[in-house]
């Protein structure tokens, strides 16, 4: 039994948090006849469904799942439905890798990334903590942001590298002091300039991967990087596969 009492697999030997930040706004709905949201929640389900065969990851990675429109909503596994930050506990919504069911999401509104980050910042920071504190072998967080747009403020204004700087800050801090790592996949329509802005050395362009795949990258690095591993070098790894697998996807629809 672990702490807060979420069980693990037998085999477990250390925990490995994961917060998974998702973007839900309006553009995730484009387009009409294929919404984008459509698609990842197929490719959530998927892979939740299929990670049990994941002995490693099943027996180690929890993870937190936050969604980013309007509002900044935190998965709570207890009443199996996305809940306001105010209602997130960082003891509660960290779930095993293989108990987690997500649920459908809905695209609509903003893109209120800043807010989302900074949420995962204080829960990954809490989480990583707590278990320290209970002497449970634990890594650094990861996490991982999958966005389509451009980070906005509450009235869908874009925001500037200005409005950006102090998460920015915040995320290289946390970095540097070994809290946790943070990487952007930016998919189509995403503002790269100002995600880059965000994540300097961590953000990777995916405009055209299938999400099953690109959850498959996510998932791997974190599980194939060492404890003590620099963050800028678990960046040039990630960025390097990301770019091999864009390149594997050209090649193939230009053999369709």
């Amino acid at each position: 039994m672990s702490v807060q009492g979420i069980e693990f697999g037998a085999g477990y030997e250390e925990r490995q948090p994961v917060v998974l930040l998702l973007d839900t706004s309006a553009s995730m709905g484009r387009p009409a006849g294929h919404p984008r949201i459509d698609e990842l929640n197929g490719a959530l389900t998927r892979w939740f469904d299929g990670v049990r065969a994941q002995e490693r990851l099943r027996t180690r990675v929890e993870v937190c799942l936050i969604t980013f429109a309007s509002a900044v909503r935190v998965y709570d596994p207890d009443p199996g439905r996305l809940v306001p930050v105010e209602e997130a506990d960082a003891g509660r919504v960290f779930v095993p890798v293989d108990s987690m069911r997500p649920p459908t999401l809905r695209a609509e509104g903003l893109t209120r990334l800043t807010e989302a980050v900074e949420t995962a910042l204080e829960l990954a920071r809490t989480r990583y903590r707590t278990l320290q504190r209970g002497r449970v072998p634990v890594r650094r967080p990861f996490l991982w942001v999958l966005t389509d747009g451009a980070p906005s403020d509450a009235q869908g204004r874009p925001l500037d590298a200005t409005a950006l700087a102090g998460t920015a800050g915040r995320v290289r801090q946390g970095e540097e002091q070994g809290e946790w790592v943070f990487q952007v996949i930016g998919v189509r329509g995403a503002d790269l300039p100002m995600l880059r802005v965000l994540a300097p050395k961590a953000t990777s362009p995916l405009e055209n991967l299938d999400f099953g795949r690109i959850l498959d990258l996510l998932f791997q690095s974190t599980d194939d990087s060492s404890p003590d591993q620099d963050a800028d070098l678990i960046h040039r790894q990630v960025n390097d596969r990301a770019a091999r697998l864009a390149r594997m996807d050209r090649l193939e629809r230009d053999l369709r």
